[in-house]
Parts: C-alpha cells; sequence; structure tokens
C-alpha cells in the first residue's frame, strides 16, 4: 500500500477531463492518505488552445470545498504544475502568491513560448543538442524562479521529438545536470519520481535513476512520487518501481506538504 501520489490532473487541466470526486473516490479505494491535484497552470506558450487557460478562482473553490467534505477520509493537497519559462517568472509569482497552495511542481513544459510537444524545437537539433538546451533552460529556472516545491519530471525531454530523440546519453549531460540539483538542494526545494515514463513508451521513470541516485549523493531530502494521471486508472501506476528504486538507494523517508512547506514520512 502506497502513501501518497503527489501528481495529479483532473478537469481543470487542458489535457484531461477527470472527475475530481472520481479521483478522490479511487484514491480512498486505493488505501491512499493523501493525494495532490496538480492541475496545469500555463502561460506564454504559443498556439496552446483555450482549454489550458485555467480558471484558478473556479479551481481553488473546489479544490478547498474538497479538502473539507474528504478531510476525515483522505489528505487532499491543493496543488498545481507551473509550466514555467525564464520570461514568464513574474506571472507565476503573482499567481501562486494569491492562493492559499499547498504544493507547486515546477515543470519546463516549453522554451521560448514553444511547446516541446510540438517538435519545432528540435528541429536542426541533435538529440543532445536538444536534451542540453533543455538542460540548460531549467537550469536558468531553478537560479531565478523559488516559488515551488519540487522539479517536475527533470529528464522527460526524452519523451519528444520522435524516435531518434529518444534516449539519452546522461554523461554528456552531467556537468549541467549537477548544476541543476545542486542549485535545486541549496535552496531547500526537491524533486519529484514520476512514473508515467512507462506509459509514453520510454519504460523509466523520470528522472531516470542515474540522475535520481545523483541527486541523493549530492544531499537532497525532498522527494515526492507521483504518477502525472490524467485519468483516475493511472493513480499510482507502477509506483511499486519506484519505490524499488529507493529502496536501492537506502532511502527511508518520501515527502508531504502543507502550505509549501515539507515534511518527512516514514516508507511503510
Amino acid at each position: 500500500m502506497f502513501y501518497s501520489d503527489y501528481h495529479i490532473h483532473s478537469r481543470f487541466s487542458g489535457d484531461s477531463n477527470e472527475d475530481l470526486i472520481k479521483i478522490i473516490e479511487k484514491s480512498t479505494e486505493l488505501g491512499l492518505e493523501e493525494i495532490a491535484i496538480t492541475d496545469h497552470l500555463e502561460h506564454g506558450m504559443e498556439d496552446l488552445s483555450s482549454a489550458w487557460n485555467i480558471n484558478l478562482d473556479e479551481y481553488a473553490k473546489e479544490i478547498l470545498k474538497l479538502k473539507e467534505i474528504y478531510k476525515d477520509k483522505i489528505k487532499i493537497k491543493f496543488g498545481i504544475e507551473a509550466g514555467i519559462q525564464p520570461h514568464t517568472l513574474d506571472f507565476y509569482n503573482e499567481k501562486i502568491s494569491k492562493y492559499p497552495l499547498d504544493f507547486v511542481i515546477a515543470s519546463t513544459h516549453g522554451i521560448n513560448s514553444i511547446d516541446l510537444a510540438f517538435g519545432i524545437l528540435q528541429a536542426g537539433k541533435t538529440r543532445d543538442e536538444m536534451q542540453e538546451f533543455y538542460f540548460k533552460t531549467v537550469l536558468e529556472n531553478v537560479k531565478k524562479f523559488q516559488n515551488y516545491c519540487v522539479y517536475g519530471h527533470i529528464d522527460f525531454i526524452t519523451r519528444y521529438g520522435g524516435p531518434k530523440f529518444r534516449g539519452m546519453d546522461i554523461g554528456k549531460h552531467m556537468e549541467v545536470i549537477d548544476e541543476i540539483l545542486k542549485e535545486i538542494i541549496s535552496r531547500g526545494k526537491g524533486i519529484e519520481i514520476n512514473t508515467s515514463g512507462f506509459r509514453y513508451g520510454e519504460d523509466r521513470v523520470y528522472p531516470d535513476f542515474p540522475i535520481l541516485k545523483r541527486y541523493f549523493e549530492l544531499g537532497g531530502e525532498i522527494l515526492t512520487i507521483g504518477s502525472d494521471s490524467h485519468q483516475k486508472e493511472y493513480i499510482t501506476k507502477d509506483f511499486k518501481i519506484a519505490y524499488e528504486m529507493l529502496e536501492k538507494l537506502d532511502v527511508k523517508y518520501i515527502t508531504s506538504f502543507e502550505k509549501m512547506n515539507p515534511s518527512f514520512i516514514k516508507i511503510r
């Protein structure tokens, strides 16, 4: 039995139609004690449909209502996944400060206002060049932005661009990855294990084991585990693999958040 799932999307995300009550009911069936609803907040991205324009007031009202209704059954954390870019950080600071959020995932979904999923950014680049470009953008983000709890799917750049961009020679990027991890750790932030890679044909979690191992070697402590589910059936999907990785690394705790403050939960 798992303790929590800290990356779940609902109908408030532009890429999900899942009902919040169904998510909560599924989570209680699974025996979870906590869930973080982390719907997408995207800004400054070209050619995204209006479905991505989340109504934060409505979202906050619904989450806070359900937190109260289900408080005796499960702890519901009010979260967002912020798709940050270096030129949009003021927007995110303003929005995050306005709401009583428990948990914020910072993620790099786009660069220079272009969604990674479109394939435009990859044009004319080799796999290594695109991955280095991505990691350098993540580094810029973590140096400039502090209003988050964990950085999301930190090496998921391999998901996009087609077959020739799959896979990674981590050694070629370890210098910048080290800089990213050191910056995250020094500022009291963390990372997540995101198990969605198995659903995207990558046969792995994000980050891959060598990066996760390096995070703890550098002194990282804050860690959440999330399914990145957009349908209730995927809540806690492939968590067994994530916990096996933590066991190999002799990691004893995962992290819980309340009002963006971390506490540590012993792994059962």
